[in-house]
């Protein structure tokens, strides 16, 4: 028998399609695992599985068996050139019996055997359909059942991070230590030292290694703990000139009575420019576009133009997407 090969999201599933195409039960059939689906982020699984499988042949018959059938071989073309010779109209006449037989109706107005009072199911297995009915618990054969994850605690997951940064910077080559802070419920790591490669341009290679931080300690030490990742102190250096480049455009709003469209930015720059300006009379910020080009406008108060505050699009840092949101309803 040949091999078929049929993929899907699991293995399971993968060994359920290649049963249905070799139309036969899980206990005749053999298969093997080609490739699996691979882990990915925040728990997802990446690529599909790949299966193949082949009805398992069966063992040959013994020699004195197939010997003897050979020597029984002229008889038993004798017993068939004896029955060719019968006349045909008893063939005929048998035919005829069997069909008027077959159609008779029970009581309940269904066709049924009337010989042996079968049931149309029980036919469908006589005219030669002999695959088997699919279980219905297949899928779940090889599942275990999915145990709850414990939270860890924050000396865990703050040991997680250290070490992950630690084998990072030495990987590009930097001598760089990392200090941990867990003031306030969170885990803020900083690089020390000014290190342009692990910033990149505007901040992307350091948004990169947070996100691998986050995933790297969720994998080892699960949790909720939030987690940042700064370099040299760029991020309070970034805060503090967002918040003056967003007073100076505030100002421009006011006195020119117009809205301000300000560049793209991150969730987190988004958020530093809403807080600031929450406090600055005169003006009203919201935020519009999708992300990653997702933008603040500062609207003058008594503008006739402004529309509705946007509501902000969940990405991967949902904390500072929650806290950009609260900004635009203001």
């Amino acid at each position: 028998m040949e091999w078929v090969e049929t993929t899907a999201k699991t293995v399971e599933e993968a060994q359920d399609l290649a049963l249905d195409k070799l139309g036969v039960d899980e206990l005749e059939a053999e298969f093997e695992v080609l490739e699996e689906p691979r882990p990915g982020l925040f728990g997802r699984m990446r690529g599909q599985a790949r299966v193949r499988a082949r009805i398992q042949p069966k063992a040959p018959r013994p020699k004195e068996d197939r010997g003897r059938r050979r020597r029984s071989g002229g008889a038993g073309k004798k017993r068939s050139d004896a029955k060719k010779s019968e006349p045909k109209k008893a063939s005929t006449k048998q035919a005829s019996d069997g069909q008027s037989s077959s159609t008779k109706k029970d009581d309940s107005g269904r066709d049924a055997d009337a010989s042996t009072g079968s049931s149309p199911a029980t036919a469908k297995e006589r005219s030669g359909d002999k695959r088997p009915a699919k279980k219905s618990g297949a899928k779940s054969r090889n599942r275990k059942p999915e145990q709850p994850t414990e939270e860890s605690s924050m000396e865990e997951v703050s040991s997680c991070v250290e070490e992950f940064l630690s084998g990072l910077t030495s990987a590009f080559g930097l001598d760089a230590p990392v200090v941990i802070d867990t003031t306030g419920g969170e885990i803020n790591a900083q690089i020390e030292g000014k290190h342009g490669l692990l910033l990149g341009p505007k901040a992307r290679t350091l948004d990169a290694i947070q996100e691998l931080t986050r995933v790297a300690a969720q994998r080892t030490a699960p949790s909720s703990i939030r987690i940042k990742v700064d370099v040299g102190g760029y991020r309070a250096q970034r805060k503090a000139s967002l918040e003056t480049f967003a007073v100076s455009a505030a100002e421009r709003a006011v006195a020119e009575g117009t809205e301000i469209v300000l560049e793209p930015m991150s969730s987190a720059d988004r958020k530093a420019v809403h807080d600031r300006l929450s406090e600055f009379d005169g003006v009203s910020t919201r935020s519009a576009g999708n992300d990653p080009r997702r933008y603040v406008i500062i609207v003058p108060d008594g503008d006739s133009t402004a529309e509705e505050p946007a509501t902000e699009e969940p990405t991967t840092d949902e904390a500072a997407d929650a806290a950009d949101s609260e900004g635009d309803a203001s």
